[in-house]
């Protein structure tokens, strides 16, 4: 029986305007009054997941920052914190700038870039919150650790400078595309499915009584650790070779969809 759904934000649990579809509050309000626990899980800040945390009436810790962070907002708790140390944020810092792509960096609270760009408003646009511009590179800037980096260009750029950085940074940090053209930069050891598992074990499950949702290359680990993990229509391939269900997309309300037919989480 499933006691806890994890689910990605974007490209999953939210539709095409980053918005919550009234079918997919009824289906995850259902779900709750049955007795599952409802996590969001994502490579958002704490500032960007806490309004639809509030909205659904999330009854669970949430994993943030790609699982670097597990916060229950509810008490203002932090179960768990894995940041990336100065001295080697720092490096790859310099080493994205030297290759000219935007970088934000994100020490906790709020997030901040060296100059603002059409990055910049493209991504406040999307999680309505806004970007600290500090005036200099982010190498220089950066003085104590970071929860996460986050490098923004054209999906080919990403899929450029990916395997490099990889290639340099072989210890000590994880490289992983929350989508096509974001490029998250955390701890090593550190994914969504390692958050799962903490997640799960704090609140006495086993990972067979867990649902996950994701359609991001940072969603795999999650769903593969999940007893069902759910990859929608429009998710990658890494999602989809590890998933027992493929959803219908999230702007056609997989995620609700899903939630209906497995646990009859209609209202």
């Amino acid at each position: 029986m499933i006691r806890l759904i994890a689910t990605d934000l974007d490209g999953t649990l939210l539709n095409a305007a980053s918005d919550l579809t009234d079918r997919t509050r009824r289906a995850l309000a259902a779900a709750m009054e049955r007795g599952v626990m409802i996590s969001l899980s994502s490579g958002r800040m704490t500032e960007a997941m806490l309004p639809f945390a509030r909205d659904i009436g999330v009854n669970a810790p949430m994993i943030l920052f790609n699982g670097a962070l597990i916060y229950d907002h509810r008490t203002d708790v932090t179960y768990y914190k894995n940041a990336l140390p100065a001295d080697l944020a720092r490096a790859v810092a310099q080493r994205i700038e030297e290759m000219g792509v935007y970088l934000q960096a994100y020490p906790g609270k709020g997030y901040f870039c060296s100059e603002r760009t059409s990055y910049t408003r493209m991504y406040e646009s999307s999680i309505r919150v806004k970007c600290a511009s500090v005036g200099m590179p982010l190498s220089e800037w950066i003085q104590g650790d970071m929860i996460k980096l986050l490098a923004i260009s054209t999906q080919e750029r990403i899929d450029q400078v990916q395997p490099v950085l990889q290639r340099e940074f072989p210890t000590g940090v994880r490289f992983m595309k929350s989508r096509d053209n974001f490029l998250e930069i955390v701890a090593e050891g550190i994914d969504k499915g390692v958050a799962l598992r903490a997640l799960a074990e704090r609140l006495g499950l086993g990972m067979d009584q867990v649902m996950a949702f994701g359609d991001g290359q940072n969603d795999a680990p999650m769903l593969e650790a999940a007893g069902i993990g759910v990859a929608m229509a429009n998710a990658v391939p890494e999602c989809m070779d590890v998933a027992q269900i493929i959803a219908m997309k999230n702007t056609e309300d997989g995620v609700a969809r899903v939630i209906e037919e497995e646990l009859g989480g209609r209202s």
